[in-house]
């Protein structure tokens, strides 16, 4: 058999039709039982094992082909017992080879080398047999439905992996020996070795082979000695690259090849010409691919990062040719290098010996990442972030890189994509929490840096080296006295400034409000020291600085006002440090001041509608004020996600304790915060602080120990305490009482005894945060409940009512009296039983005192108004919504104007005014409590009907439908009551003040006083929304002082009183809803942000009809007030979802917008108007795009010349065009506009519509294309412009880069508001 066996022709006939494959003693194996099987078997073991040279016995090596030529017929058994008796033969053979090659034998080396090759040629083909085998396995495996999967049956052995990597063993030791005295000509090599290698190539194709990391290392020993000893280098790379082409699973264990050849065989030039390789190869996006057999960039992706991860060495010697990938089409293979770089600069820093050239390296890879921020591919600009993330991580801080990487962030917090935007803000968070200055513990307030700065300045200034004063006189070297104290002063100068004294604290709960004039009551105060105890804890913590007295005041004031301080002597060495020093500041308050440039651009997104960006700029606003950075304590959000994130920021910035600190530390500190939070805070700031500390406190977030605290500083009265502290204190208070009643419930007697006691009445801001505190003893209304609710009610004699009552009857000028009268007359009638018989009293009262028989009452009210309102102007006075407007009434009109004006009544228009306010709030308190008894009439009858004994049911019937139910006889009887009684009732107090107020309001040229006439217009509106026909009587009054009044804040007023006349009388003001509509061009900004919130709640609650006027709040859109455009963003968002809203409106606001009139919108204004109203998806519906273009081209006829065809033009161009009806019906518009065709734009405008069309014609039908070709040849026909014309003004269409807008319709509030508005919005709705 030996002389009949040609090795290349039998692997050659074996990779034909293996059915056709001839053997001269084959034996039949098909059909066989396993016991005849075995026999045939047993004749092979007993000739091999008595000798291996046996196997060119043709009887024996037939028998072994016959087997594996129906290697699908045998069982694992018979397989697994045919591997073993070769495999032991096989290392027979090899072994005695090795003999005899080490003994040099070289008779016997042609006989060794005929019995190699039978055996190569048998373990050959039982390998390659067994992998298909295993791949048709997988194959049936994956084919079988789960309904009908079945074992798939695999012919291969059942310990498979050993004998396979026993078998990859024997090869191995095989390819060791000196093969090249075997097989002395390289062809006969080449083929024996393809016949090692393409076994272990195969064994990469099936993903299951590679779970066995045994497999895998001797898989890649073979492949590694036959590159190392047998030049199979070249093959060795085609089939990596084929691999890596083909099989997306092979990328990884391709790399770790590579790696186990470079460190077990010191063998890198495979490495190395595959990186070559990879890098010239063209890639192209899979999206995009033309041809089938172009390179996956996928699969590349993984194996080169493997490959760095591995052997990042490698990596960089060949990143020259791989850094030609960055410019590929494919940006998976720009993220990949992206990645790598970043892992290389990682590899440097932590791994490498530090030298000038490892610095180049690092600096041109950070060159490369920055340019990388540019790439389109949004992908590629988020992978570049990802990257930097990592790295901020990293021991080396690169500070230089720092300050580049925080200036490219905020040039990208204005990136069009919002994945990029959102790791801005994480990458902006990270350089906050890693920053490299933490020298004086981390924080960053630009002012205490600054003070450093200017400190260590000054020490420059005045210190010299030895070097420095050569040249001067020895007399002034004499003065010089140079000491080892000075040099440590200038030394520990930046230490002392890094913890200066802080100015004196909002919360000091010293009770103090500058210097302590008490002594005695500082010793009784220790016990309410928010700050004593975390102060001194954290004064262990603090550098030692100089102990001066003056420590906290800057070195520059010290400097101009004390001679110039004697110039120091320092040595060179600590110059350098000093210079160093120096250095580190700078570049410490540039990197705060670019954090600063960034907090208003953050503060956009959290209005963005993608929630992932919310929450990381909450991270940013959390992380930056833990850092103490300034303007960051405020931020903003909406929406249930991440109103989550929202309380768990402020749980963590507000609430939660310190484990460093004592419990009692950690309740002051917890007190203290809260307090803090309502400092120079708006209505807006309180109502959504209101809900966080409601929500915390339901939660069971705030200890009662923390509560109890709030009490004390609240009722604290053995000493001074600012009027902050208290105010802060009561606020947060009825916040949480809101939450939990019994807050209020035990404290009733200390809010009576200070809030409604002396400290209330000096002061009436702390009064009226005292009655809505009391108002939380009512209780709040569920969720889940319906209908009005009642609240816990007191008896009238309860002394709330007195002091209440005392309180709203109190002399007081201040203007804050009014919103404390408000919130009295709340109180007492959310808490009375009868507050309608308290209320009757306070009103007789106060106009008793108004109109009593004191002719110099009036004269000495004027002169302690005057004084007082000189004492009410402290900075202590808490923001509320329209304060500037609020302190331009009271003090627009001074007192001597006030005394010469006349005044028929001849009384105070100040006591005038409380008078009106407090009638005008009663009456409309009287009305909601006419609700509430209402509901509670109700609720008591329907279980008296119920226990009645029922009628006849047709009886019943009849009655119902004639005198309705007894509900229905309660609601009239309210309604009347409201409508007749309350404002025209002989008996009814109110009633008496109608004529009063419309007289006030009339004749304002007599009763001149600001606020009187802002208290009366306030209450007329109040009286009108009692009764309709109150309201309609005196509704054309109303509507004369809007449209006339000079004073922004009435005009206001007014305009929020018809949103609420609307609600309540819809036709009345339906009919006038013009003049609200007017409001919308006011002067004011004021008057004009509220008209629009006015209307838009109107309009989009269905409360009104939209009309025609609705272009005055298109025209809104253009507002130079941000906050108005935003809103009105707003309104024509939530309008778009209504039905056709915009649709049916839109030819009336092209109309308006267009018309020729003195306040007609700019033409780049309209154009900007109509893209917004156009990027709605009312024009994506074809048969409204297809009347719009019908209505807008019937337009033409009646427009004006030029600038009216121009924005007809230009609407046409905005609709999308994707039907054949909509360009059919363009031509039949043709003659209404063939002749406007000549006009510039218009033409201009017609081109975009036809190209349009041409990129919708790739999808569309043939007759799209031949009707915009038709359009194409009219429009050019009627326009007289040629085409040299048309190409000289072409312009090349510019491509949106990635600094385009970030959202495309920023209406929700882009601008910077801050956290404390995080809930209002989601409350408003």
């Amino acid at each position: 058999m030996g002389e009949n066996f040609v090795f290349q022709e039998e692997i050659r006939l074996i990779h034909k039709d293996i059915s056709e494959y001839q053997i001269e003693n084959e034996i039949g194996i098909e059909g066989k039982t396993e016991q005849e099987l075995a026999a045939s078997l047993n004749f092979v073991t007993e000739n091999i094992e008595g000798s291996c040279q046996t196997i060119t016995d043709p009887l024996v090596f037939d028998k072994v082909r016959s087997f594996l030529k129906h290697f699908h017929a045998l069982s694992p058994r018979i397989a697994s017992r045919l591997h073993d008796i070769l495999l032991s033969a096989f290392r027979a053979q090899v072994k005695a080879t090795s003999d005899d090659l080490d003994s040099n034998e070289t008779d016997n080396f042609n006989d060794h080398r005929i019995r190699l090759e039978h055996y190569i040629f048998l373990i050959y083909w039982f390998l390659e047999q067994s992998e298909e085998v295993a791949k048709a396995a997988n194959a049936a495996s994956n084919s079988k439905s789960k309904k009908n999967k079945g074992r798939v049956y695999d012919h291969r052995p059942a310990n498979w992996t050993v004998q396979k990597k026993k078998t990859n063993d024997v090869l191995a030791w095989l390819l060791d020996l000196k093969l090249a005295k075997l097989w002395t000509l390289s062809p006969d090599r080449v083929v024996l070795i393809n016949l090692f290698t393409k076994p272990c190539y195969q064994f990469f194709e099936n993903p299951a082979n590679l779970k066995s990391t045994e497999l895998k290392v001797s898989t890649f020993k073979i492949l590694s000695v036959c590159i190392k000893r047998y030049d199979h280098l070249p093959a060795a790379q085609a089939a990596v690259i084929q691999n890596l082409q083909y099989w997306e699973h092979c990328a990884e264990p391709m790399a770790e090849w590579l790696h186990y050849l470079i460190d077990k065989f010191d063998h890198g030039q495979l490495a190395d010409e595959l990186l070559r390789e990879i890098g010239n190869q063209e890639f192209k996006d899979t999206a995009v691919k033309d041809v089938k057999d172009t390179a996956n960039p996928k699969t590349f992706s993984l194996f080169l990062l493997k490959m760095t991860e591995l052997a990042p060495r490698v990596i960089l010697k060949n990143l020259g040719v791989l850094c030609q990938l960055l410019e590929s089409e494919s940006y998976a293979m720009r993220l990949t290098l992206i990645d790598i770089i970043g892992k290389l600069i990682v590899e440097l820093t932590e791994n490498a010996e530090e030298s000038q050239s490892q610095k180049d390296q690092v600096n041109g890879f950070f060159d490369i990442l920055e340019e990388r921020m540019l790439d389109p591919i949004s992908f590629c600009r988020v992978k570049v972030l990802q990257t930097y993330i990592r790295l901020l991580d990293l021991r080396v801080k690169f500070p230089k890189r720092r300050q580049t990487l925080c200036a490219l962030a905020i040039r990208h917090l204005q990136d069009k994509s919002s994945s990029v935007r959102k790791f801005v803000v994480r990458v902006l968070t990270k350089l906050l929490s890693t920053h490299p200055y933490d020298m004086y513990g981390g924080e960053l307030g630009l002012e205490e840096w600054q003070n450093r700065l200017n400190t260590l300045n000054a020490e420059l200034e005045n210190s010299r080296t030895e070097e420095d004063i050569v040249g001067m006189g020895s007399g002034m070297i004499m003065n010089q006295q140079p000491t080892e104290s000075s040099t440590n002063t200038a030394t520990t100068a930046p230490a002392a400034e890094s913890h200066p004294d802080d100015e004196i604290e909002d919360v000091d709960m010293d009770g103090n409000d500058g210097e302590n004039k008490n002594p005695e009551a500082k010793t009784e105060t220790d016990d309410m020291d928010i700050d004593d105890e975390s102060n001194t804890a954290n004064a262990h913590s603090l550098p030692p600085t100089a102990e001066d007295d003056d420590d906290d005041v800057p070195v520059a004031k010290i400097t101009t006002s004390v001679p110039p301080r004697p110039i120091r002597i320092i040595s060179a060495e600590k110059m350098q440090q000093l210079t160093l020093m120096k250095t580190f500041l700078a570049d410490a308050i540039k990197f705060i001041e670019q954090i600063h440039k960034s907090i208003p651009i953050v503060g956009h997104l959290l209005s963005s509608k993608s929630k992932l960006e919310v929450v990381e700029s909450m991270d940013f606003f959390m992380t930056a004020y833990l850092y103490k950075v300034d303007l960051a304590k405020d931020t903003s959000d909406e929406g249930k996600g991440i109103k989550m994130k929202l309380l768990d920021c402020y749980r963590a910035l507000y609430i939660e304790a310190d484990e460093n600190l004592s419990k009692r530390q950690n309740i002051n500190n917890v007190a203290k915060n809260l307090i803090e939070l309502t400092y120079h805070t708006t209505l807006a700031d309180l109502t959504s602080l209101e809900q966080v500390l409601s929500t915390f406190m339901a939660d069971g977030d705030i200890s009662n120990h923390v509560v109890d605290k709030l009490w004390d500083v609240y009722g604290f009265s053995r000493g001074q305490i600012s009027k902050q502290q208290r105010r802060g204190a009561i606020i947060v208070l009825g916040m949480l009482a809101k939450a939990d009643t019994e807050v209020a419930t035990e404290k009733i007697d200390l809010m009576l005894r200070i809030g409604l006691g002396a400290v209330g009445k000096s002061d009436l801001v702390i009064a009226k945060y005292t009655c809505v505190a009391l108002q939380r003893l009512a209780g709040t209304k569920s969720d889940k409940a319906r209908g009005v609710y009642e609240g816990k009610r007191f008896p009238m004699a309860h002394p709330i009512f007195t002091k209440l009552k005392n309180m709203i009857e109190s002399n007081s000028t201040s203007i804050e009296w009014f919103g404390t009268a408000e919130q009295a007359l709340n109180a007492i009638y959310l808490l009375g039983d009868h507050p309608d018989l308290l209320c009757e009293r306070i009103i007789k009262t106060k106009t008793q005192q108004l109109f009593a028989d004191n002719d110099n009452q009036g004269d000495e009210i004027m002169n302690d108004k005057e004084d007082e309102q000189v004492n009410d102007n402290d900075d202590t006075s808490m923001d509320i919504d329209q304060s500037d407007q609020a302190s331009q009434q009271t003090g627009g009109t001074s007192t001597q104007d006030r005394s010469s004006t006349p005044h028929p009544l001849n009384k105070s228009p100040f006591e005038l005014s409380q008078l009106v306010f407090i009638v005008g709030h009663v009456a409309l308190k009287q009305t909601v409590h006419l609700e509430v008894l209402e509901s509670i009439w109700k609720r008591k009858k329907a279980p008296t009907e119920n226990s009645k004994p029922k009628p006849a049911e047709a009886m019943d019937d009849e009655l119902d439908q004639v005198g309705g139910t007894a509900e229905d006889d309660i609601g009239d009887a309210i309604i009347r009551i409201r409508e007749r009684e309350i404002l025209f009732s002989p008996k009814s107090l109110l009633a008496r003040f109608g004529p009063m107020l419309t007289e006030i309001c009339a004749r304002n040229k007599v009763y001149t006083d600001r606020t009187l006439q802002t208290m009366a217009t306030l209450s007329l509106s109040k009286f009108m929304c009692v009764s309709s026909d109150f309201c309609e009587r005196h509704l054309q009054l109303l509507l004369t002082i809007l449209e006339k009044s000079k004073d922004p804040t009435i005009r206001s007023n007014i305009v929020i009183a018809l949103g609420d006349m609307a609600v309540c009388f819809n036709t009345l003001i339906d009919d006038n809803i013009t003049f609200l509509y007017n409001r919308l061009a006011d002067n004011d900004k004021l008057v004009k942000k509220n008209a629009v919130m006015v209307l838009t709640h109107l309009i989009l609650n269905g409360m009104v009809k939209v009309k025609g006027q609705i272009s005055e709040m298109a025209k809104c859109l253009e507002d130079s007030d941000q906050r108005i455009a935003d809103l009105a963003k707003l309104f024509f968002t939530e309008l778009a979802n209504k039905d056709n809203a915009i649709y049916n409106n839109l030819p009336d606001i092209i109309s308006n917008l267009t018309a020729q009139t003195a306040d007609r919108v700019e033409e780049e204004s309209f154009h900007r108007i109509m893209k917004f109203i156009f990027s709605f998806e009312f024009v994506e519906k074809g048969k409204h795009a297809e009347n719009v273009v019908d209505k807008l081209c019937q337009r033409f006829q009646n427009a004006e010349e030029g600038r009216g065809w121009r924005d007809i033009a230009f609407c046409l161009s905005l609709l999308p065009y994707k039907t054949e009806k909509s360009y059919r019906k363009l031509l039949e518009g043709l003659p209404y506009y063939q002749d406007k065709l000549n006009e510039e734009s218009v033409h201009k405008y017609f081109l975009e519509i036809i190209a349009k069309g041409r990129t919708a014609t790739k999808l569309q039908k043939v007759d799209l294309k031949s009707l915009i070709d038709e359009l194409e040849a009219k429009v050019e026909s009627f326009s007289g412009i040629t085409k040299e014309d048309k190409n000289k003004t072409a312009k090349p269409k510019k491509k949106g880069n990635c600094f385009t807008c970030y959202t495309k319709r920023p209406w929700k509030l882009p601008r910077p508001i801050y956290l404390t508005n995080l809930i209002s919005n989601t409350i408003r709705g």
